[in-house]
């Protein structure tokens, strides 16, 4: 058999002294293929390389034959590859588990080469009519729909590449239209009658003030403790978030005042164990959110986001230093926390009376 014991690059006998750590190979000419050479770091003995060697030619001409292998499925697969390519690629886990869960749902124990455009339709179809754990009334969103499906994409995407699938079947399917962004930004009659109800409650308060001068979500906000502030050096250690590594951000007086606050009440981290049923009765008191009001038509605190971007934006700040701040790996993603209120617009417009007036246009 084809296989061998390879040390730094060259080919050893039983007699070699690193014989024992060395890498075993399996290097095979196959008529009218590709020469398949390669290391196989899993065997340890000369048996388990020859069974690997044998696994690998069986592989190579099935794929030359279009011979199918029909005792994966897409349970095993997702278990055996794709979740360490989550790990791998730094992804969001906490969201990807959510998707495979639902998407397990459908297609478990199918076998990979079994499963059809038509089945990843019914399955778009079928999270249609599932009810959200938020929204007991009604089915997910088409956003969350299209990236479970854009997940379910990338599974088919990864077993093309190890040569299990011929072709991905979710090319064949759309993504569902989504509607258009809703409002973000709160107008300034919105914004005083907020803060009149946050006034009546100090720690929601001073969690709306931290979210509105820093780019962290809520969860990083909750958890925040003396040990992550550099008062010194004007800089916070940010816990992870969305598989994104730890970092520092900046920190303003405004934030660094709210801390010290916080610390001197031994308020770090936020003894906020109800946050919704604070949160959302202030909005509603505020006329901002509605009593059974939508996802869609109601304001979130992640919202305050782009409270936090746009404040920036107004304030001539270079977008990529926004992008930046919020450790966006792509610009568009900031855009779509970067909106421009009303009155901005209507200022940026009124400028140009004023050229017009110069030049004595009418």
């Amino acid at each position: 058999m084809a296989v061998y014991k390879r040390y730094k690059g060259r080919k050893i006998s039983s007699k070699h002294p690193a014989y024992s750590k060395a890498r075993w190979w399996v290097y095979k000419r196959i008529k009218g293929q590709p020469t398949l050479h390669q290391g196989i770091p899993e065997a340890r003995t000369r048996e388990e390389a020859e069974l690997a060697e044998r696994q690998l030619v069986k592989k190579m001409f099935d794929k030359s034959y279009g011979v199918t292998d029909s005792t994966t499925t897409f349970e095993s697969f997702v278990e055996s590859t794709y979740r360490k390519y989550v790990e791998q690629n730094n992804v969001n886990k906490i969201a990807k588990n959510q998707y495979i869960r639902l998407l397990l749902s459908h297609f478990k124990n199918r076998p990979l080469h079994t499963i059809t455009p038509q089945d990843c339709r019914d399955c778009q179809s079928k999270l249609q009519s599932k009810s959200n754990k938020r929204k007991t009334k009604s089915s997910l969103s088409p956003s969350s729909i299209n990236r479970i499906m854009s997940t379910a994409s990338k599974i088919f995407s990864l077993a093309c590449e190890e040569g299990i699938l011929d072709r991905n079947p979710m090319q064949y399917v759309k993504a569902l239209p989504e509607p258009p962004p809703r409002k973000r930004l709160l107008t300034a009659q919105q914004k005083e009658s907020l803060w009149q109800e946050l006034d009546k409650d100090q720690l929601l308060i001073r969690l709306v003030i931290l979210a509105v001068n820093l780019p962290l979500r809520r969860g990083q906000l909750l958890a925040l403790d003396e040990n992550a502030l550099d008062f010194e050096q004007e800089r916070i250690a940010v816990i992870r978030s969305k598989g994104r590594p730890p970092r520092l951000v900046p920190m303003n007086k405004t934030a660094a005042s709210v801390l010290r606050a916080m610390i001197a009440d031994k308020q770090l981290p936020f003894p906020l164990k109800d946050f919704r049923k604070r949160w959302n009765p202030a909005l509603i008191r505020a006329g901002i959110n509605k009593l059974g009001g939508t996802r869609e038509e109601n304001y979130h605190f992640h919202d305050l986001r782009s409270y936090f971007a746009s404040e920036l934006i107004r304030r001539n700040t270079n977008p990529l230093v926004v992008q930046n701040l919020f450790a966006h790996s792509d610009m568009s993603i900031t855009n779509i926390y970067a909106d421009t209120d009303a009155d901005l617009m209507l200022e940026a417009v009124k400028r140009l009376d004023d050229v017009q007036q110069t030049e004595g246009i009418q």
